[in-house]
């Protein structure tokens, strides 16, 4: 059975894509609202914000741009709580705001508790991001009504905020299922990876296999990123080979092959089937 369309709307408030953002999708009494740190004093009084709901404070660490932090919070008033953090310089590190409310009032402080212990579990599986959280939410006795209820209202979070440039919710308790026909393959400098195309970029499998060491031209992007595996611990050495602990995702085929590689590559051309065609033959095809 073929995925019915969805449909979700982002309402830039002052008409700027850069602004505060009100997402909502057809159907879903939950909102999304995107703010940047230095618009807050803007919006606080909205009533939106006045709301019980849910937040992500999101920002970098200033020592290591490429370490992406996260806090989770939950409020029965989003933004007196979110007013204290801008106080407490602990939280200095955020720069952007995500909110989660309802637009009706049947969201209430005990889902909300409950959605951030749920949160807090799924981002701890992103090794992607760092949680600064302190500890790991409420532990509640919740109603099985309220759990069925308020794991639909994640599902739909994971739909929405992608649109708003964010996949921490991802993790790799949900790969990405294909086709085996649709396999690529790297083989190069001894390394036997394998990949596939997907809306988002290129994922290359488990157990792929990773180049030890890094020419000195690999451009600092595709280094960056090769640290950033490395300290995650998504790169495990073997007998003294090195290979990919688990899936993971790149931008495009060619960050995936050049960071597999260690060196610069045309991931279009170095990624191929099993009948050797490369990708963008593949491509090429397709297009006739």
């Amino acid at each position: 059975m073929s995925k019915r369309g969805i449909t979700i709307t982002n309402y830039l408030i002052d008409a700027d894509p850069d602004g505060i953002i009100i997402t909502n999708l057809s159907n879903w009494t939950g909102q999304a609202i995107k703010i940047p740190r230095n618009l807050l004093s803007d919006f606080a009084k909205r009533p939106e914000l006045t709301r019980p709901g849910v937040y992500f404070l999101l920002g970098q660490d200033e020592n290591n741009p490429d370490e992406h932090l996260i806090y989770i919070g939950e409020s029965d008033n989003v933004a007196k709580r979110l007013i204290q953090h801008v106080r407490d310089e602990k939280k200095d590190f955020f720069e952007e705001i995500v909110v989660f409310v309802s637009k009706d009032t049947n969201l209430n402080i005990l889902h909300v508790k409950y959605l951030e212990e749920q949160l807090i579990n799924i981002v701890t599986k992103n090794r992607l991001y760092t949680l600064t959280n302190k500890k790991a939410g409420n532990k509640l006795n919740s109603s099985q009504m309220i759990k069925d209820e308020m794991d639909t209202f994640i599902d739909n979070m994971k739909l929405v905020l992608p649109t708003l440039g964010h996949k921490f919710l991802d993790t790799n308790d949900e790969l990405i299922t294909t086709n085996n026909d649709d396999t690529l393959y790297l083989k190069q400098k001894g390394i036997v990876a394998e990949g596939v195309l997907t809306s988002n970029g290129f994922l290359v499998k488990a157990n792929s296999g990773y180049c030890k060491e890094p020419t000195p031209s690999l451009p600092e992007g595709h280094l960056n990123t090769r640290k950033l595996l490395e300290k995650k611990g998504f790169i495990l050495t073997k007998d003294e080979a090195r290979f990919l602990e688990s899936d993971y995702e790149f931008a495009s085929p060619s960050q995936a092959a050049s960071v597999i590689l260690g060196a610069s590559s045309n991931g279009r051309m170095v990624w191929k089937n099993m009948n050797g065609e490369s990708l963008k033959e593949i491509e090429a095809k397709k297009l006739v």
